[in-house]
């Protein structure tokens, strides 16, 4: 703890004095996610280009639906117009297999950063990205709407009650819920006036990704993909998929607890405004939830009985430009984002998101300023990065089965049968890959 406030390790202040000697009217370009995001890295950015006036760092937002698209093309057309940019965990493979991301600065230390993050941003042995922050997923519940039900909530963290780690770590590993509880839950809590649902049950947050979904097959033993990046068939439609994608097209079918297409940051509207009772999502909702004034609680993200606990895990990663003409300059900041107190602190205040930065991640689990919540939440997100987050596939298509494992879910959701979607998926992923893989 004493190291974390008073300490910068040898290797981060050597990093931190070259930066003081980069080249006078440098200018760093970098492409992120609009919103919350580019509000973070303003504060990070402002905060380094103080301590180096000769930089200037130029952030470039693009909307989250647009983002993948616009960083493929202008990585994939060698831009050097951009020095930086924010890669999602899975698609570091694609990148550095094409030769888009130059590998990570050998002088910077990343002894600092929890390993399974670091593990992610790598390729083929070679280091390419640097992990910004993590993620966890919780289960959130309104508690009016159990109680106007009659229902007993599942056990959680709510407004005010305290926590310490301990406590959070034997919340997570004795008292989650399985999915079969959700379901049974959010059949009891959906709410019909003449036919029309006006309350629903609960809903994932993500409405047919990869990321939120994948531990659905996986927690019954099964991962999406085999360890070769390409096949699908035996793993997509393998006897664990389809019974976690049946009970995904029951929530919207046989059920009807859930909500169809909702766009991005719809499911958090509705849990905000008291039209939905349960969602599972990111522990970044926590800020808006509670200005919302909605009365919430908080359990641990759920699995199947019979099944493995998993996690969805994995966030943002920053990467050079293998194009860069700024390449020592860019690596420096990135090195400031990701493995300096300050840098981690300002990021962490300013967007919420589980960190990778250990020295953060012991603070949060041993200061009492995060007993009380909804800041004990991220104590849940600690137990999980440590003992139940599974990572999404290493392979250079992921785009490819990204796109195909979202039209299967989405057609499943409306009334497409198990077996031809996930069939279908299989198919269309491994023609994908084929083409892409090297």
């Amino acid at each position: 703890m004493k190291l974390f406030k008073t300490v910068l390790s040898a290797s981060l202040m050597a990093g931190l004095l070259a930066g003081t000697a980069l080249a006078q009217d440098t200018t760093l370009n970098m492409i992120v996610i609009e919103g919350g995001d580019t509000t973070a890295m303003q504060a990070v950015a402002d905060a380094y280009t103080a301590a180096h006036p000769g930089v200037t760092i130029n952030l470039q937002p693009y909307p989250f639906a647009q983002f993948f698209q616009v960083a493929e093309l202008r990585l994939r057309s060698g831009d050097a117009g951009i020095d930086l940019v924010y890669v999602d965990a899975p698609l570091v493979a694609s990148y550095a297999s094409r030769g888009f991301l130059a590998p990570v600065a050998a002088t910077i230390d990343t002894s600092t950063l929890v390993s399974s993050a670091l593990e992610a941003g790598a390729y083929d042995g070679t280091q390419f990205a640097l992990p910004i922050n993590n993620s966890a997923q919780v289960l959130f519940y309104n508690k009016a709407l159990f109680e106007a039900a009659g229902l007993t909530p599942p056990d959680g963290l709510t407004a005010g009650e305290s926590a310490s780690q301990a406590e959070v770590d034997e919340l997570a590993s004795t008292k989650r819920w399985t999915w079969e509880q959700v379901a049974d839950a959010a059949q009891k809590l959906t709410v019909r006036d003449n036919g029309r649902i006006t309350t629903y049950g609960f809903t994932v947050e993500q409405f047919g990704e990869l990321y939120q979904l994948q531990t659905l097959g996986e927690s019954l033993g099964t991962d999406v993909v085999a360890p070769d990046g390409v096949t699908a068939a035996g793993y997509l439609d393998s006897e664990a998929w389809t019974k976690g994608a049946t009970f995904w097209a029951n929530l919207y079918n046989q059920w009807n607890v859930s909500p169809k297409s909702l766009g991005y940051g719809e499911a958090a509207q509705l849990f905000g405004n008291g039209q939905l009772a349960m969602m599972a999502g990111g522990t970044w909702n926590l800020a808006g939830l509670t200005a919302s004034g909605v009365d919430y609680g908080v359990a641990p993200y759920p699995y199947f009985e019979g099944g493995k606990v998993l996690t969805p895990t994995g966030s943002w990663y920053v990467g050079v430009n293998a194009a860069s003409t700024n390449q020592a300059a860019a690596f420096d900041f990135a090195q400031y984002l990701t493995t300096s107190e300050e840098g981690t602190k300002l990021w962490f205040d300013s967007l919420q998101q589980l960190p990778t930065y250990k020295p953060l991640l012991d603070q949060i689990s041993t200061d009492a300023s995060y007993d009380g919540f909804p800041l004990n939440v991220f104590r849940m997100g600690v137990y999980d990065s440590l003992h139940t987050a599974k990572a999404r596939p290493v392979t250079a298509a992921y785009g490819q089965l990204q796109d195909a494992f979202r039209t299967a879910f989405v057609d499943m959701a409306n009334g497409v049968p198990v077996a031809d979607a996930l069939s279908s998926a299989v198919k269309k992923f491994e023609a994908a890959a084929a083409r892409v893989a090297p």
